[in-house]
């Protein structure tokens, strides 16, 4: 299976440098260096994957990334930032990115960034004897409602939000295992499709994202909680 993939930089120079590792096999890869290219190509293509830079002269790339991100059936999506301000970092994976690369990287590792989301949002598909989950299936505690397709979450007080797909994939692991602290090992492994690392705060900050999404005023309690030292945990009802 090809997976279509549209790459969006300004920058000539990393186009081309992703090109020689991008272009055949496994992937069928859209270059373009502005935001207006960008925006054309990932409706006309539908791709399954955005590499997006963020410093286009003619739409902010931020913009560009909250456009993607509130598309119904979105896609997976990278941020590339010429700065390395971890605040960038930080408002980049709140909104919602599935990973984010600051400049300069080798080529190789946003190829094994793009192959970790790919496993995320695309799993494989489950063995002829094991039934899919069916469409409406959901799980339900403390007054929030989660839906494992749409991936979205109705909270206690009636709204209804719409995580990303590393976001679901936080949940829905906290979900299974609820009453048990999970670790941030398990959790990132889980989430991310990676080994987590002290030095790492992409999973940390996805939670916090996470509960952001999730609050609910009094009387409803905070779904996820910090186990010092551990992890996190979603309670057992």
């Amino acid at each position: 299976m090809r997976h279509t993939i549209v790459i969006a930089d300004n920058d000539r120079e990393t186009v081309h440098a992703l090109a020689e590792h991008l272009t055949g096999g496994a992937f069928e890869t859209i270059f373009v260096d502005s935001g207006v290219e960008a925006k054309k190509e990932v409706c006309r293509r539908n791709p399954c994957l955005v590499v997006l830079g963020t410093n286009f002269g003619d739409i902010p790339g931020l913009d560009l990334a909250r456009w993607i991100l509130a598309m119904p059936s979105r896609p997976g999506l990278i941020l590339l930032s010429s700065r390395a301000d971890p605040i960038d970092r930080t408002i980049g994976l709140e909104m919602g990115a599935d990973d984010y690369l600051s400049k300069p990287f080798f080529a190789r590792e946003l190829l094994a960034r793009i192959h970790s989301v790919l496993r995320r949002i695309q799993p494989p598909p489950r063995a002829e004897d094991s039934p899919p989950k069916p469409a409406a299936e959901t799980v339900s505690t403390g007054g929030y409602v989660f839906n494992f397709l749409s991936r979205q979450v109705q909270l206690p007080h009636g709204a209804t939000v719409i995580l990303s797909w590393t976001e679901a994939k936080v949940l829905s692991a906290l979900l299974d295992h609820r009453g048990v602290p999970l670790t941030r090992d398990i959790l990132s492994l889980r989430a991310l499709g990676r080994t987590w690392t002290p030095e790492e705060r992409a999973l940390d900050q996805h939670v916090a994202s996470l509960r952001r999404k999730l609050h609910s005023p009094p009387p409803a309690k905070p779904l996820i909680i910090t186990v010092r030292h551990v992890g996190y945990l979603i309670e057992a009802e």
